[in-house]
């Protein structure tokens, strides 16, 4: 009886560290681009994407390492990426304290032809960060939590 215990503890440590392994080398959290406003250079949006099959929460947004005056979730519940020009202007597109929401794994395109089809403005499509920082960005880090493990993803954002 004791060897079976013991053999069932040595399984379960080998999945439950596999898995771990497995998630800390595929982070789930993938940045598909980012934004200038014309107006303002100390602001950005990044414009992400949760590859996973998990939620993502979202824990902090820092800019050049330190914590912005402003950084919030963008929501867009229309065919509009949560990047580039009229954000503001578009209704569809929501800002929310960064912990407020989950980043729920992407829909598939045959999911979101369906809704773009029956034009449903309730379900989220698409994600993105909205920082103002007290400087220029050059490297914006978001951290957020998948499955219980902490990941953090660096942004270069310095105009090429």
């Amino acid at each position: 009886m004791r060897k079976r215990l013991i053999i069932f503890v040595i399984i379960f440590l080998n999945i439950f560290v596999g898995r771990y392994l497995y998630i800390k080398a595929h982070p789930p959290l993938m940045v598909s681009g980012f934004s200038s406003y014309a107006d303002n250079e100390w602001k950005k949006v990044i414009e992400i994407v949760n590859k996973g099959s998990s939620d993502v929460f979202l824990q902090n947004a820092l800019v050049n390492g330190k914590e912005p005056p402003i950084h919030e979730l963008g929501v867009s519940r229309s065919n509009h990426l949560v990047i580039g020009s009229g954000l503001d202007e578009d209704p569809n597109i929501t800002y929310h304290p960064i912990k407020e929401l989950a980043v729920h794994p992407k829909l598939s395109t045959e999911k979101l032809r369906i809704l773009y089809d029956q034009k449903d403005r309730e379900v989220i499509k698409h994600y993105g960060i909205r920082v103002i920082g007290n400087e220029i960005p050059e490297v914006i880090t978001i951290e957020y939590r998948y499955m219980g493990i902490l990941f953090a993803v660096h942004i270069d954002v310095r105009e090429r």
